[in-house]
């Protein structure tokens, strides 16, 4: 009950709120103007021009379906709204400083690449300007609590700067922990930066970011929260990055909150991991901390003046490729990744998610994969955070099934980390989850990497979880009201 008040009086809902009034009274002003036989005749002609727009354009076809199956159903309304609803609001002067930061990228990229890799994946981020780079270390960290330890002790040795984004950061004993290293660090004069997404932050309160200015940390939060409708408020920072003087970085699944520390336990028990890197390749995330810094608030500093250079080039370590990905430049690197790594397998997939709600594309990958005679095994959560949400991800799940994919539901609680590992050779691991959310409309950090022993260690970490998991076909069938609900929701898959 406490919980329910929680939220019911949290700074979201009031915004929430305010935002259903507006789209309520957008409706009735829409309704009396259609009293009016021209407006009438032309509100109904704009649905028509949508629909047809909607229909040849290059966007996934799940968000087409999104679109026109409501345009259609209301056509008074339908088109209307879309125009309203479904503009890109990136502002101009935000739009100008992107292609800035991507032009910096760029030039780094081209002065810092030595090495031509005859290899697809390679040749991809090449493409997208990202370094390949065979000189930095990677270790697995197979829970929240591991990743919390190890990033306290190396906060704990910052000697020049730290910098900090999660999507979400809530008050407990983590935050608390961290906080106080990041007071003691600051007085010491060590440079702090802060990033937080405002939404996945929400109960902080609105002038949190100056108390944390008070402590001489420099913090920006991520698009804030407007009480209009835009869709720019779906552009979420879904990123998690820690980065101490350019030598070392974590990422991972991990925000800042005690569940994921399991100190609490809304979903049973929160199976999460991350993953550290130490060498040059941190300098990727370094331009890409600055870059999303930049683009999102005022504050403008220059990645060159915080890349460290003292590395030992004489060791060379297996490939390592950090990347970012973003939906203003429409490239879905992390979609693209999950489709050349699957089409590659040859015996075994391992999938961790906490969703499932994918395009065709996707699905048809995998489900060709399981066909060839490849061992897909997806891993989803037993007890799910959104029941809504997991009910599509459930549809989703019983599709792949047919088709011969594993989907295993971790019968302990709730599995949050997103990493894919392909023949025990290949692996991705990072804050994109497998849904449309993260491969189309969020901020994302991942890293692909080609380290045994890194990936051995994720891979013992998927048989682990399996070990704790129900096959989904071993499950009582759901009652027929849920099965209908999950067809209906599906309809909505690329806005969960």
């Amino acid at each position: 009950m406490k919980r329910l008040l929680k939220m019911i009086l949290s700074r979201t809902s009031f915004i929430l709120l305010l935002l259903l009034l507006q789209i309520a009274l957008f409706f009735v002003i829409l309704t009396y103007v259609s009293q009016y036989r021209i407006i009438s005749v032309s509100m109904y002609a704009i649905s028509i021009m949508i629909v047809m727009y909607l229909l040849y354009n290059e966007e996934n076809p799940i968000y087409k379906l999104s679109w026109i199956i409501p345009i259609l159903l209301f056509p008074l309304f339908g088109g209307v709204f879309y125009l309203f609803y479904r503009q890109r609001n990136v502002s101009k002067k935000q739009l100008n400083k992107f292609m800035e930061i991507e032009k910096e990228r760029n030039a780094y990229f081209h002065q810092s690449q030595k090495h031509k890799i005859d290899h697809n994946i390679s040749k991809y981020m090449n493409y997208n300007n990202y370094i390949s780079d065979f000189h930095t270390s990677t270790t697995f960290l197979a829970s929240g609590e591991q990743m919390f330890e190890a990033m306290k002790r190396d906060l704990s040795q910052a000697k020049k700067y730290i910098f900090l984004e999660f999507f979400i950061i809530k008050h407990g004993k983590m935050w608390s922990d961290i906080l106080n290293i990041l007071k003691e660090k600051a007085s010491q004069g060590v440079e702090i930066y802060l990033l937080y997404d405002d939404f996945g932050s929400s109960s902080l309160t609105s002038n949190y970011k100056k108390t944390l200015q008070s402590f001489n940390i420099h913090t920006a939060v991520f698009n804030p929260m407007r009480i209009h409708l835009n869709f720019a408020m779906n552009y979420r920072d879904h990123q998690k990055l820690v980065i101490i003087d350019g030598k070392l970085a974590y990422t991972g699944g991990i925000n800042i909150g005690d569940e994921y520390i399991n100190l609490e336990h809304p979903f049973g028990h929160w199976k999460d991991a991350g993953i550290k890197l130490e060498g040059p390749a941190v300098s990727t995330l370094v331009y890409n901390y600055c870059n999303v810094l930049k683009f999102t608030s005022d504050i403008n500093i220059a990645p060159k003046d915080y890349i460290n250079s003292d590395f030992d080039l004489n060791t060379k370590q297996s490939m390592v490729i950090p990347f970012s990905d973003n939906p203003i430049d429409q490239e879905l690197i992390n979609k693209n990744i999950y489709m050349s790594m699957i089409m590659q397998a040859k015996k075994e997939i391992y999938i961790t998610t906490p969703y499932l709600i994918i395009d065709s594309e996707i699905s048809t990958a995998l489900k060709l994969a399981a066909k060839s005679g490849v061992q897909v095994n997806i891993i989803i959560p037993y007890i799910p955070d959104k029941k809504i949400v997991f009910m599509v991800t459930e549809s989703y799940a019983d599709e792949l099934m047919h088709s011969g994919v594993n989907v295993y539901q971790y019968k302990p609680g709730f599995i949050h980390s997103k990493m894919i590992i392909v023949d025990q050779e290949i692996a991705m691991i990072g804050t994109a989850n497998l849904d449309f959310r993260s491969l189309y409309l969020h901020f994302e950090n991942s890293v692909y990497l080609e380290n045994k022993k890194t990936i051995q260690d994720m891979h013992d970490f998927c048989l682990e979880t399996i070990d704790e998991s129900v096959l989904m076909n071993d499950l009582k069938p759901r009652p027929v009201i849920v099965r209908i609900l999950k067809v209906l929701l599906r309809g909505f898959a690329s806005i969960m």
